[in-house]
C-alpha cells in the first residue's frame, strides 16, 4: 500500500563484508514487480491510515499526532481465548501496522503484543519507539485513550 503496489522482498541484510571486514557492494536488484491496484481505492485507504494517526479521534493519534515525521497506520485488537490452569478467559492481542513518511515511505512497521490489550495502548507506542529510532528523533511516550 505504502508504495502504490510494488512488491518488495523483505531483507534483514544491512551490509556484506569480505574476510578483512571491508564492505562489499551488493549486486543491483531487479526492479520489483507491480501488483495491479485500483489507485482511487488505494488513495482512500492511505487517507484513512493517515487519519488514524493524525485526526484527534484516530485510535493512534495520541501516539503519532505530534510525531516529528508524518506516519500513517492502523491499530487493531484481536481476542484470543486462553485456557490455562487456574485461568479461562479472553485476552486482547495488540496490533499496530503503519509506515512513514507518508509521502515517500522508507519503513513499514508492524507491532504485535500478545496479551497486550488494545492496539492503541500497547502496540502503537512500541511501533513509535521503532520509528523514532529509525528516524533519529525523540518522542514522548504516549498511549491512546481510544478503543479499537
Amino acid at each position: 500500500m505504502a508504495n502504490g503496489g510494488k512488491l518488495v522482498t523483505p531483507h534483514l541484510l544491512l551490509d556484506v563484508q569480505d574476510q578483512n571486514g571491508t564492505s562489499v557492494p551488493l549486486p543491483a536488484a531487479a526492479p520489483p514487480p507491480r501488483v495491479s491496484v485500483d489507485l482511487a481505492a488505494l488513495q482512500i485507504v492511505k487517507q484513512g491510515l493517515l487519519e488514524g494517526t493524525h485526526l484527534t479521534f484516530g485510535t493512534s493519534y495520541p501516539v503519532f499526532g505530534q510525531f516529528p515525521v508524518s506516519i500513517a497506520g492502523k491499530t487493531g485488537t484481536a481476542e484470543k481465548v486462553l485456557s490455562l490452569p487456574g485461568y479461562i478467559g479472553v485476552k486482547n492481542q495488540s496490533w499496530w501496522c503503519g509506515y512513514g513518511p507518508t509521502d515517500n515511505a522508507k519503513i513499514v512497521v508492524c507491532a504485535v503484543i500478545e496479551n497486550g490489550g488494545h492496539g492503541g495502548t500497547a502496540a502503537a507506542p512500541a511501533a513509535a519507539q521503532v520509528l523514532a529510532s529509525y528516524f533519529h528523533v525523540k518522542v514522548k511516550q504516549a498511549t491512546s485513550t481510544h478503543s479499537d
